[in-house]
């Protein structure tokens, strides 16, 4: 289910901060929502941006089956508050929305589940990589990611009392 960027080519390691099943998210699309996001007061950090982003096309597509989402007053108010919104920006928050409108059956959610463990999904060492869980809302998280070669620090030794 999860490669680092390896395997991808020098410009889309440099560019991508993630890729799902072939679908680059740029560094740029997760910024840009994240300043978007910011601009209009709501509150989130890059790598729930990138979670979400993510999610979003394993939603939609868990949804789909039965017409798909359809934007809410949810939706409706954060576009509001984002009338320049990207593209991305407007996956994120339809994401946002579904995952807060609790109206996925548990066939959609396990449609979603099996859909997200088959997934291919590279994330860019820069946001840490993808990290499962057995929780929902989108059974993830993308944290960071310690290489085997750093060794923490070995705690120092109490200095004898004199």
């Amino acid at each position: 289910m999860v490669a680092f960027l390896g395997g991808c080519g020098f410009q889309t390691r440099q560019q991508a901060a993630a890729v799902v099943n072939g679908e680059v998210i740029s560094q740029s699309d997760v910024q840009t929502t994240y300043e978007q996001l910011q601009t209009a007061r709501y509150d989130f950090t890059e790598n729930v941006v990138l979670t979400a982003l993510i999610a979003a096309p394993l939603l939609e597509s868990a949804v789909a089956p039965s017409g798909g989402w359809k934007p809410d007053a949810t939706y409706a108010e954060v576009m509001t508050a984002i009338p320049d919104a990207t593209e991305s920006t407007k996956d994120f928050v339809a994401a946002v929305s579904l995952i807060q409108s609790q109206t996925m059956t548990p066939a959609q959610m396990e449609a979603y589940r099996t859909d997200l463990q088959k997934a291919d999904i590279s994330v860019n060492p820069r946001f840490g990589e993808v990290v499962p869980s057995d929780e929902g809302p989108v059974y993830f998280s993308i944290g960071p990611s310690t290489p085997n070669w750093i060794k923490p620090a070995a705690p120092e030794a109490a200095a004898p009392a004199s």
